[in-house]
Order: C-alpha cells, then structure tokens, then sequence
C-alpha cells in the first residue's frame, strides 16, 4: 500500500521536477528498493570534498575565531597548540582595535556634549568614560569553562553582557548564520515543489534526502 501511494505522488510531480530525478537518463525509481550500501560514507566523502574546495585552510587563525568565540568549544581542544595560540592572539588583536575605536567615539560625544551645554559645575570637566567591568575581556574569557554542547552560546553572550560587552559583540557578529542563496535556498525550493499537500509529508523527508543524494545512489 505505501509503495502504490509512493508511486501515485511521484506521478503527481510535472515534468520538469521529474527530469531533476535523472542523472545519465537513469530514472531513480523511488517505490522499488534501492542498494544504500556505503551510502553514508560516500555523503561524508562528498561533504568533505565539498568543505576541502570551499574552506581550503581551516587552520586559519580567521576561521578558527568563530569557534574560539562560541563557549562550547572555546578550548579548541581539535586543534594544536600553536594553532590555538594564533587564534588567541588574533582575537587580541581585534579586541584591542575595537576598544581603541569604541573609547574614542565615547570620548567625541563626552565632547560634543560639553560643546554643547555649559558646565554647571567644575566637576562636570571631570567627568571620563565608564570603563568596561573587565580591564582586559580576553583575558577573562579564555581560562572561562566551556558550557554544554546543547546550550545556547547566544544565551550565554546576552546574559555577560555586561561583563563582556566588547566580546559580546564579537559574538554575535562571528556566530551569526548569514543569508545565502545557494543550497539552502535551492532546498527550500525542492521542499515547495515535493510538499504538494499534507498527505505526502509521511514520504517527504525521504524524497528530500533522495533528491539531495540521488548522485550517490546506483
């Protein structure tokens, strides 16, 4: 009974989904059995490909930073010694040049400020920046305990901070998922054209993962 409502739904679809299912002029016959031997190890092999063209050096010290700022894995305990260093110090490096920057901006409106209005009292010129809670963010943060791999390193940012409010925003800049349209945005298109109504979601996630792999498949 499922492989006939299989059949019947891959009917459903027109022509121009059908010519996405063939590769070589092999049509994948989605309610007969297919041979999935090693199917997994070739999707790995076909990720790692796929991660070894678009991100030839992972080693970077640019790349390893958006790990070194997640609170999960911030011990990087995946990469050498020197690697994990090189990271660190770039972290410095933009610590300090963004704090150089921010100092400056408060130190221009305390100034516009005072241009502004007249001083009521002498004290006024005395008045400085607040500075942040922590002298040195990096410094605190890194000897930090790394949290669960299921927690939320969002969550944890946005209840420090306070305490890091230059880190934080380093955070949520290097964490963040940036709008693509490239495979993600192709799969969403393939979800709109197989989810034709409600009695094909029990088959749906199948016909993703075939169409997604079907280059993997005999």
């Amino acid at each position: 009974m499922r492989n006939t409502f299989c059949s019947e739904n891959i009917n459903s679809i027109d022509e121009d989904d059908e010519s996405a299912f063939d590769k070589d002029n092999r049509s994948l016959q989605l309610n007969e059995p297919v041979d999935c031997t090693g199917l997994i190890n070739k999707i790995k092999q076909a990720l790692s490909v796929a991660m070894g063209h678009y991100w030839k050096d992972l080693s970077d010290p640019k790349f390893i930073l958006f790990s070194l700022l997640d609170p999960r894995i911030k011990r990087l305990s995946f990469l050498s010694t020197s690697e994990r260093y090189a990271a660190e110090d770039l972290l410095r490096v933009k610590y300090r040049e963004m704090k150089s920057n921010m100092e400056t901006k408060i130190v221009n409106i305390e100034e516009n400020k005072q241009n502004q209005k007249k001083a009521s009292t002498i004290l006024a010129s005395l008045k400085k920046p607040i500075p942040s809670a922590c002298a040195d963010e990096v410094t605190e943060y890194l000897p930090l305990e790394e949290i669960d791999l299921e927690s939320n390193p969002f969550t944890w940012w946005k209840e420090r901070k306070e305490k890091f409010p230059i880190l934080s925003q380093f955070a949520m800049k290097y964490l963040s998922v940036y709008t693509v349209t490239t495979s993600s945005e192709k799969l969403f298109s393939d979800a709109n054209n197989l989810l034709v109504n409600k009695e094909t979601a029990e088959i749906f996630k199948y016909l993703i993962f075939l169409k997604q792999n079907n280059n993997n498949l005999n």
